[in-house]
């Protein structure tokens, strides 16, 4: 039989939605603060070694991340023939950029995040997930919002990978859910490229902005294909969503570019790509019942129960 945990062990409660919170037991406090936009918590985890929380709301964990992160990244960069320039958005953490930098073929990422000392508090404390990629010549940093950015600069990428936080009400990352911010995405690629979403949670409970995400980007891109997968230190589905410019992408083609991608990946395989965009029914339903467009009038609802 299992004993209970020691009453004495410092614990993290995160409000998971309406109904349910999760509680960590920790080791220590690394940091606590608050930038300009958020509250900003890296916890020492018993289980899952170092966890970022923003706004109280696990982002990643030490044990688990690369999971997160190897499949937010090497769907859209392998759907792109030769990859050069790519952009991403959000990602403070460092991990994004440390996979895109994996590739070869890259030349130029720019990352763009409106937070800039939650930047700096992950490249101090977080340093597993930068992997040293801040200092790399390919990588420029720019601290903004990144629908601002794409509607200041006319740069064009081959690929583009949008890592935010989850749109709660007032955040400046409402209005980076919307069909408006996708339809800048689209006209910053470059033909034949790709973009890649953190696409919310898919727990039946949690359905409903994932799925609206997913037919908002239907009503801009050709071609949509989300893809669940389960973080555990989450303690939830979660899934991202791959959208090729390409009209003629194929699964089929996706798994040969897996498999000869020379890269050690610990998730993502041939194995993993063949299953990893089969869809549970529930999901499916989902898509049919919210149907509704996120637009800047109507922007996204903020994450709750009701799924």
């Amino acid at each position: 039989m299992s004993k209970r945990p020691a009453s004495h062990h410092l614990r993290y409660r995160e409000p998971a939605h309406e109904g349910e919170a999760i509680e960590y037991l920790c080791k220590r406090v690394i940091y606590r603060g608050r930038s300009r936009f958020q509250a900003i918590d890296i916890i020492e985890t018993q289980l899952h070694g170092r966890m970022l929380f923003l706004d109280g709301i696990a982002q990643s964990s030490e044990m688990d991340e690369f999971i997160y992160h190897e499949m937010l990244v090497h769907p859209a960069l392998l759907s792109v023939s030769r990859p050069e320039a790519v952009l991403v958005i959000g990602g403070a953490e460092g991990a994004t950029v440390r996979e895109v930098l994996r590739h070869q073929s890259v030349r130029r990422v720019v990352m763009v995040d409106i937070d800039g000392q939650l930047i700096e508090v992950c490249r101090e404390h977080l340093p597993g997930w930068h992997a040293g990629a801040f200092e790399d010549p390919r990588l420029e940093v720019v601290v903004e919002d990144g629908r601002r950015y794409l509607e200041r600069v006319e740069d064009s990428f081959d690929a583009i990978l949008v890592d935010l936080s989850d749109p709660l009400e007032g955040s400046p990352a409402v209005y980076l859910f919307t069909s408006e911010f996708y339809r800048r995405v689209r006209e910053r690629l470059n033909p034949g490229g790709a973009a890649a979403f953190q696409g919310e949670g898919v727990s039946p409970q949690q359905v409903e902005l994932h799925a609206r995400m997913v037919n908002t980007l239907k009503s801009v891109f050709p071609v949509v294909q989300p893809y669940p997968y389960f973080i555990h230190s989450f303690h939830r589905p979660d899934a991202h969503i791959l959208v090729p410019l390409d009209p003629a992408w194929s699964q089929a083609k996706f798994v040969e570019s897996v498999r000869n991608c020379g890269l050690p990946l610990r998730y993502l395989s041939p194995e993993t790509a063949r299953a990893m965009f089969c869809l549970p029914p529930y999901l499916w339903k989902a898509y049919e019942r919210y149907s509704r467009i996120i637009t800047d009038d109507d922007p996204s609802p903020e994450r709750k129960a009701g799924g």
